[in-house]
């Protein structure tokens, strides 16, 4: 499906988002009830295709941008940097001004710190303009080593078994039950990936007819409009914890996926093809996201371990002012930059 009017290509970079949260989500509930019918253990599921189901928007977008060369690949690295910012700058800014989140001590010593190391490895990795295939291998063997070690350590620890199926309790409170018929959960993991092609491959397009239409940069549609929407799992599965009284889930689900966008998505994709770094992005975007993810850990680190409604505003107010500064300082015209830099926010 192709639009050659600005007007048709906003409504397919929608349908596009739709795709791939929904695509996402059916590809997860079926792989999941389908893993749990030969009886792998719940908290295998939650922390391997639960992990990697939501974060299946943003490789894919990804992959799609930077396979198309040097056309596409600022929107490639800008899906992870900026959804990298997103989910701790607007998904947890918004989440905690519903109520505050209760944050568990092991990921203020572990997780969170482990955030702000792998983004410190990628900054160094992206420095020269390039993400090679030898990162991207060290990224994926960095990503298997934290998944064993998350295994190996829900093994000894109730409360993570606990965190597991919490986590496919917010997909679908009967998940954890025996599926009636594999056929349907067949046909779940089926229409996602297909769901997930179709919705990736018209963003992409779409995002690229916007963003020559409206004189901005891919890079900056990557790290605004196209990172928020392949952020919509994060963020429904956060809103979705808090209401339950799980906000330590919301709080590991945004870790989680940080850990996953670089060592996952940009392990692969740079597996596949070498990933280019704008040059930009060295004296803005990236210090960006490692200061968001050292400003999380500084919120946190305090007893009690918690994301109250002023620190969320905190996040929030520091999402904003990026926003601003990224559209305002690319020498975009004052109301295209309003226009976008809202929807971004």
């Amino acid at each position: 499906m192709t639009f050659n009017s600005l007007g048709g290509n906003i409504f397919l970079f929608g349908l596009g988002f739709i795709l791939l949260a929904g695509g996402a989500e059916l590809l997860v509930r079926g792989s999941s009830r389908i893993a749990l019918r030969f009886n792998v253990p719940a908290v295998v599921v939650g922390l391997t295709i639960v992990a990697f189901g939501t974060s299946l928007p943003e490789l894919l977008v990804s992959l799609l941008a930077n396979l198309q060369g040097e056309a596409g690949s600022p929107m490639a690295i800008g899906n992870i940097v900026g959804s990298n910012i997103a989910n701790i700058g607007l998904i947890l800014g918004v989440t905690g001004l519903l109520t505050a989140i209760p944050v568990d001590r092991a990921l203020v010593r572990r997780e969170i710190p482990l955030v702000i190391i792998v983004s410190l490895l990628f900054t160094l990795m992206a420095w020269p303009g390039s993400i090679n295939r030898l990162n991207g291998l060290l990224l994926t063997a960095g990503l298997l080593a934290f998944t064993y070690y998350s295994y190996n350590s829900s093994r000894t620890s109730p409360e993570k078994y606990e965190e597991g199926e919490e986590a496919l309790e917010l997909i679908d409170p009967e998940i954890t039950e025996p599926s009636r018929t594999i056929a349907i959960d067949l046909g779940y993991v089926i229409l996602g990936i297909v769901a997930l092609v179709a919705g990736a491959n018209w963003l992409v397009q779409s995002a690229q007819f916007i963003a020559r239409a409206m004189g901005v940069s891919e890079l900056i549609i990557g790290l605004s409009l196209v990172a928020v929407g392949t952020s919509l799992p994060e963020l429904a599965t956060s809103i979705i914890a808090i209401l339950r009284k799980e906000g330590d889930i919301a709080v590991g689900n945004i870790v989680g996926s940080n850990l996953f966008n670089m060592m996952f998505i940009g392990g692969v994709a740079s597996l596949i093809r070498p990933l280019p770094v704008p040059a930009s992005m060295r004296t803005l975007d990236l210090p960006v996201m490692v200061g968001f993810s050292v400003l999380l850990f500084l919120l946190v680190l305090r007893r009690p371990h918690v994301i109250d409604r002023f620190e969320a505003a905190v996040l929030l107010i520091a999402y904003a002012t990026y926003m601003a500064w990224l559209f305002f300082s690319g020498n975009i015209e004052p109301g295209v930059a309003a226009i976008i830099g809202f929807v971004g926010i």
